[in-house]
């Protein structure tokens, strides 16, 4: 086993994220465009995904003290933005910087239309100044430029034909399964599980500062009043599920704390950090053991995604929450056979959840997905669960994998439009 591309799948899949990624690679498309011309702005602009703007519509933008809007996100990455920051584009923002896009978007001079295109994640950016025009794409993932025209000239174009076998490699994630990611992760020193044991600390940070129940909805802050004051069980079940609620909240409040996303998304790398980690501290395990089963629940949210892509119909947490459930059966003395029935069952249970954009609720969904994986653990633990001969639930993990991305992909396609025709008519 070739131990070393798990690592570096780690290292490439787990990124620091300051804000909700959606809004932040408006940001980060909006402040590439920008770094190729200076002069005065004239005006920008952006044609973007489906989902895109479904996830970037009510979000909170951070720095900005709870405030959102797309055009906002936009004129910030121009204003403010450092694009060398990656997701942590807004990083460097101030204050005077917040007025100006105020003043941007008040002239008119940035508008934004749905991109025709059937891709998931799709940005295009053009600005105009006082020194010409430049144009810059962005495909598949939020930091992926694939195209930049200034003033006409192609200055960059990505053809993936024309990667390098090496590059190609570096992309790869199909050799992870069950199988593997278990030997690999049953194994693995902390040394190898460096950015697992970063995710853990930068996301168990964003939960503390949500216990005080002052971002977002305060769903996890209202379920930790009721746990202590005895309306609710004080079990390992309802502390996961406070904790990682506690973090949504926080971070789609737009709070100035960086989290270590999964495949592009923070609230997927919340949920499958937090739940894993705090249940493995629940119960006493020691500091590996607790590194092992959440780097277990990061590689099979990549595995579970790299047919699904980076944004879709369905809630992400549906994925994460599947993905953790292995890692706590993991934590439970369960092997592969386990942890196939519990992604079987968390998945089958939640694959329809939808997703209607990020935004503060966004909490409560990740708890009630976060709530399958963990009661599919158990049930995995007890030899039981869905079947493959019920719904869309399949025979094997691919089978399975394949079925529920054929949900969101085909089932589920027209279902997103219709929900963003609702979050524009608002």
């Amino acid at each position: 086993m070739e131990r070393e591309r798990f690592v570096k799948v780690l290292d490439a899949q787990l990124a620091p994220a300051l804000g909700c990624t959606d809004p932040v690679g408006l940001a980060y498309g909006a402040a590439c465009a920008r770094s190729y011309l200076g002069g005065e702005v004239l005006s920008l602009k952006a044609q973007i995904s489906v989902n895109l703007i479904k996830n970037a519509a009510a979000v909170c933008i951070p720095k900005t003290g709870g405030r959102c809007g797309i055009s906002l996100a936009l004129a910030l990455g121009v204003l403010g933005g450092d694009h060398e920051k990656g997701l942590e584009v807004l990083n460097g923002l101030k204050q005077e910087h917040l007025a100006q896009a105020d003043a941007m978007v008040e002239s008119g001079m940035i508008s934004s239309s749905v991109a025709d295109t059937d891709q998931s994640l799709y940005l295009c950016v053009e600005i105009t100044t006082t020194e010409g025009t430049a144009k810059v794409v962005i495909e598949d993932n939020y930091l992926n430029v694939t195209s930049v025209t200034v003033n006409g000239t192609i200055v960059k174009e990505v053809h993936p034909e024309e990667e390098s076998v090496e590059e190609k490699k570096s992309h790869d994630v199909s050799f992870l399964s069950i199988a593997s990611i278990l030997e690999f992760a049953s194994t693995a020193t902390e040394d190898e599980l460096w950015k697992v044991k970063k995710a853990i600390e930068m996301n168990t940070a964003v939960s503390e500062a949500g216990m005080e129940g002052t971002y977002g909805m305060g769903a996890g802050a209202a379920f930790g009043r009721m746990m202590s004051g005895g309306n609710m069980g004080s079990d390992w079940i309802n502390d996961a599920l406070m904790r990682t609620m506690c973090a949504v909240d926080t971070r789609m409040a737009g709070a100035d704390m960086a989290v270590m996303s999964n495949t592009g998304s923070g609230n997927q790398g919340l949920t499958c950090t937090l739940p894993v980690a705090s249940v493995a501290k629940y119960w006493g395990k020691s500091p590996l053991e607790v590194l092992r089963s959440t780097a277990i629940s990061c590689l099979m949210a990549v595995h579970i995604k790299e047919k699904f892509g980076i944004l879709g119909a369905v809630c992400g947490a549906v994925i994460a929450a599947a993905a953790s459930a292995c890692g706590v059966v993991y934590l439970m003395g369960g092997g592969e056979t386990e942890m196939l029935q519990a992604m079987k069952t968390s998945l089958g249970n939640v694959a329809g959840l939808m997703c209607d954009g990020a935004k503060a609720g966004c909490a409560v969904k990740v708890a009630t997905c976060t709530h399958s994986g963990l009661m599919a653990a158990m049930l995995a633990m007890d030899g039981r669960g869905i079947q493959s001969t019920d719904g869309i639930v399949g025979e094997s993990e691919q089978d399975m994998i394949d079925n529920f991305v054929r949900v969101s992909r085909e089932g589920m396609a027209k279902m997103d439009r219709v929900v963003l025709d609702i979050i524009l008519k608002k």
